[in-house]
């Protein structure tokens, strides 16, 4: 099992545009990759596999095709060959880097662990070369006592330093996140619905979409856009039922993301729902 991998995905999936199904299936890629390589060992389409997706074999098939299309699986290269399966042989996939600044540490969502800084402690020299310790004993970091104070059996009791507790660290945001947010378009509880509906209308190809987006001050646009679309939105959606969509959070609130097997679907989108309740 590769913890780093499934870490980094869990991390940096939204830097991708995935959505949470993909996620998913993408930690159970991870699952079965090596933490050095990043390549996948032995065959992904075995039956625990698609039994652990929840999916059929055609159904899993389609799910790798999506990761790869948003650029967060690929097939591994081998002496210049790519690993994409024949005849005989099983496809071997690989898990490109996914965190900004390798290595991923993983350490509560950052990139990096922080450096531990310890403080030490210097204990006071003896005066006299004897062993005894010269001047006032209570100035010392530590004093000199036994069961009953008598001076002849002694021993060092120093005070016990208690290290300083790290301070708190802040929320891991996603790239996506943290641009939009400098780029203060939409209010904070509007953040992840204007980033699901970017990742739905756009499909992000990786952090540098995001990066390229915030660097030529696009996003103001696209925020008056997802307003508009919102605003011609009906006023009393259905709550979404979670089933359709592809596991899409957009659906939450766009009706558009509301189908099922090629047809709105019929718990959530207001024109089956009205009409099966008719």
């Amino acid at each position: 099992m590769s913890i780093r991998l499934i870490v980094e995905v869990l991390d940096h999936w939204k830097d991708l545009g995935l959505t949470a199904g993909e996620r998913g299936d993408l930690i159970i890629v991870a699952e079965n990759a090596n933490d050095q390589t990043r390549e996948t060992f032995g065959p992904m389409h075995e039956g625990y596999i698609l039994e652990r997706a929840g999916k059929s074999a055609a159904g899993w098939k389609n799910a790798l095709g999506k990761l790869m299309r948003k650029k967060a699986l690929e097939y591994a290269v081998h002496n210049g060959r790519e690993m994409s399966g024949f005849p005989g042989q099983h496809a071997v996939y690989r898990i490109p880097v996914l965190c900004p600044e390798p290595p991923h540490d993983g350490l509560r969502g950052q990139c990096t662990r922080p450096e531990r800084v310890t403080s030490q402690v210097t204990q006071p020299e003896t005066g006299d070369g004897t062993g005894h310790l010269s001047g006032d004993p209570m100035r010392r970091t530590g004093h000199l006592s036994d069961g009953n104070g008598s001076p002849d059996r002694w021993e060092r009791v120093t005070s016990q330093v208690t290290p300083t507790p790290l301070s708190p660290q802040p929320p891991h945001l996603s790239l996506a996140e943290r641009v939009v947010r400098d780029a203060s378009v939409v209010a904070d509880d509007e953040r992840e619905t204007f980033i699901d509906w970017i990742n739905n209308q756009h499909q992000p190809r990786g952090p540098a979409w995001w990066r390229t987006v915030a660097r030529n001050g696009d996003l103001t646009a696209l925020a008056e856009k997802w307003r508009t679309e919102r605003t011609a939105m009906p006023a009393a959606l259905p709550p979404w039922c979670g089933q359709c969509g592809d596991d899409n959070p957009a659906a939450r609130t766009n009706l558009n993301f509301r189908w099922r097997d090629g047809q709105p679907c019929p718990d959530c989108h207001p024109d089956r729902a009205q009409r099966n309740a008719s």
